[in-house]
């Protein structure tokens, strides 16, 4: 329940900062940022939110439920500009794709270089 409590809590904190500070991003994806660096500093423990992270992500795809029933709404819309939508997917998921694969060799690289002894200490 802890976890549940602490990863709501973040994205309450990414509605605040998109509402009143008026950060052009996501109030989701803020809320994901401040948890990552809550983590990544320490002030959030990783089994704090493990369980209740492991369980969301498992069934993620319930998510995306709303989003299916609001395209159906704009099928007419998109049997319209099928080819676009269909070039848009295509390349917007291979950019992505891309992106995701050269930075895990970049980061694959670095890790190369450090030494053996400090990576043990990572």
């Amino acid at each position: 329940m802890r976890g549940f409590v602490i990863i709501i809590g973040f994205d309450g904190l990414g509605w605040l900062l998109h509402s009143i500070a008026r950060v052009p991003l996501p109030s989701h994806v803020l809320g994901l940022l401040l948890l990552t660096a809550a983590l990544f500093l320490n002030v959030i423990k990783l089994e704090w939110v493990e369980a209740s992270a492991t369980l969301l992500t498992r069934h993620m795809m319930l998510f995306f439920v709303p989003l299916l029933a609001g395209v159906s709404t704009f099928l007419p819309l998109l049997q319209e500009s099928w080819l676009a939508a269909l070039i848009s997917l295509t390349a917007g998921t291979a950019a992505v794709t891309l992106l995701t694969g050269l930075v895990t060799q970049l980061l694959t690289n670095k890790r190369k270089e450090i030494p053996h002894e400090r990576q043990q200490s990572l």
